[in-house]
């Protein structure tokens, strides 16, 4: 009897050392996937990096195509540089609109800075509107003072942009995928 226990101990203890055996070539085996995969995602990150912006115009034109905007108008130079202090010679190509009706504070600002230098100054100055909006919206439109409480002036490299509208993430997902 008690040979038997002690063969049904030695036959469990090799099972467990069989077992654990094959454990440690799956767990190099994983090692060696979780390689190949980092190895693919650099590949993958140099190629995309090699994939050129898109023109901004033609950003905001699939934002048009693909989201309903509230009675959007497009603000000239004059504009922005008079109201934010946006200097366009500042900027290589720039869309900023706005909504015509003063009940919505839907905005949608996109801009490629001329130089990287400029890009805090330029991001202040949508700062500054965004902190307008709020004031305009807070007390007398509550809905679009949320909007644009939740909004947030980005940048990338030398882009700058900011969206405050209901479908922000739609359109933040569409000029992310474009710059």
């Amino acid at each position: 009897m008690k040979k038997m226990k002690v063969q049904s101990i030695l036959a469990c203890m090799t099972a467990v050392a069989v077992l654990m055996g094959g454990c440690g070539k799956e767990a190099a085996t994983e090692a060696s996937a979780e390689a190949a995969v980092a190895e693919g995602n650099k590949e993958v990150e140099a190629v995309v990096e090699e994939i050129p912006a898109k023109p901004v115009q033609e950003i905001y034109e699939e934002i048009a195509q693909g989201v309903e905007l509230h009675s959007p108008v497009p603000m000239a130079d004059s504009f922005i540089s008079n109201y934010y202090g946006i200097n366009p010679d500042k900027l290589e190509e720039y869309v900023f609109v706005m909504s015509e009706e003063a009940t919505s504070a839907e905005t949608v600002a996109i801009m490629k800075v001329k130089e990287e230098g400029d890009v805090e100054s330029i991001k202040a100055a949508l700062q500054v509107l965004v902190d307008e909006k709020r004031g305009e919206m807070e007390d007398y439109l509550p809905d679009q003072f949320e909007i644009v409480d939740k909004s947030e002036v980005k940048t990338k490299g030398n882009y700058v942009y900011l969206v405050i509208s209901e479908q922000a993430d739609a359109i933040t997902k569409i000029i992310e995928n474009g710059i």
